[in-house]
């Protein structure tokens, strides 16, 4: 396993700050925070390569966020410095964890995503006679830090590059802990312990959730396993084989490799098996060997976003490019 070293004068380098200043501002121009972090952008710039290379940069808190989209979750949101710093540290360690990773995983990929995940499973589903669907108890609040940092360190030889994740684990540290949080993201009492978990939201959590935490596991159903038909989304995690018993298997094997390597439970670990003759619901679809359909709440979504985008005071009053910005929603109704 290739690590790699060096990555810390690269982050401090203020032209790579400057690019990362680009694309965590790009479509939130007009917020207050963004717009004036804009007008001040070279002293900013300045500022941060100055604190990121004294070590004296130090991440601010979050503000939660409580949604329903399409379930209770409380998203975190970082300020804008921090998530300049983010976009920085991501785009430097990104491609080092994407070149281990199976053809199997799509989420937080480029050319990848939910359409090409969906379109894989219809051809899966068409393929093969039975399927299983599990999913990850918790996921985001579940992941042990230490455990992840161990997995970042051995691709990443460079001690003050570490010293930034550290604290930027450290800031998201125990935020599912507190019990009103717990309560509105029907997190359970017992599970997951108190001080794990990544913060929802922040661009550094879904590199290290999508691409660092679970990347073995993929190898492990693929070269162990020989699972001949797999599919992960994250913390969705689809397989398809011959036989019912052998996917019985493969679900108690999966659920002994969560808890042993990596301290997580499955939200059923008694997963029913599904026939491929029938329905196979999965990243807002509905999937049949005749096609795909979306869920009715992706019709709900799509309404309340054009609503958003066109009421007075809305989206639409900052000139947003609505068609543009449902392509992608309209695209996915429409080849259903």
């Amino acid at each position: 396993m290739k690590s790699i070293g060096g990555l810390f004068e690269r982050l401090c380098d203020p032209a790579h700050l400057d690019e990362a200043v680009t694309r965590a501002t790009r479509g939130k121009r007009r917020r207050p925070d963004v717009a004036w972090l804009l007008f001040c952008r070279e002293s900013e710039v300045a500022r941060l390569a100055r604190q990121l290379r004294t070590l004296t940069w130090h991440p601010g808190g979050f503000d939660l966020i409580r949604v329903r989209d399409p379930k209770p979750r409380v998203i975190a949101r970082a300020s804008i410095e921090d998530r300049v710093v983010h976009t920085a540290l991501v785009q430097l360690i990104e491609p080092v964890f994407v070149r281990s990773l199976t053809d199997d995983t799509f989420a937080c990929r480029r050319g990848m995503g939910t359409h090409r995940a969906v379109l894989r499973l219809l051809e899966l589903v068409r393929r093969h006679p039975f399927a299983l669907h599990l999913d990850i108890r918790s996921y985001f609040p579940s992941i042990d830090l230490a455990l992840l940092r161990g997995l970042i360190e051995r691709r990443v030889r460079d001690p003050r590059f570490m010293e930034v994740i550290d604290r930027i684990l450290r800031s998201g540290a125990g935020l599912h802990d507190a019990p009103s949080v717990r309560r509105y993201a029907r997190i359970d009492p017992d599970w997951p312990p108190p001080g794990r978990g990544l913060p929802i939201g922040s661009l550094t959590s879904q590199l290290f959730a999508a691409h660092v935490y679970l990347s073995g596991l993929d190898h492990f159903v693929k070269r162990e396993l020989h699972v001949p038909g797999y599919v992960r989304y994250v913390d969705d995690l689809f397989l398809f084989g011959p036989r019912r018993g052998e996917l019985r298997g493969w679900r108690t094997a999966v659920a002994r490799w969560l808890e042993d390597e990596r301290g997580l439970r499955l939200k059923c670990p008694e997963a029913r098996v599904l026939s491929c003759g029938g329905h196979l619901n999965a990243l807002g679809h509905r999937i049949t060997r005749r096609g795909i359909e979306p869920l009715p709440r992706a019709f709900k979504r799509l309404k309340a976003r054009v609503a958003k985008a066109c009421v007075p005071g809305g989206a639409g009053r900052k000139r947003v490019d609505v068609a543009r910005s449902m392509a992608s929603s309209v695209g996915g109704i429409l080849f259903g």
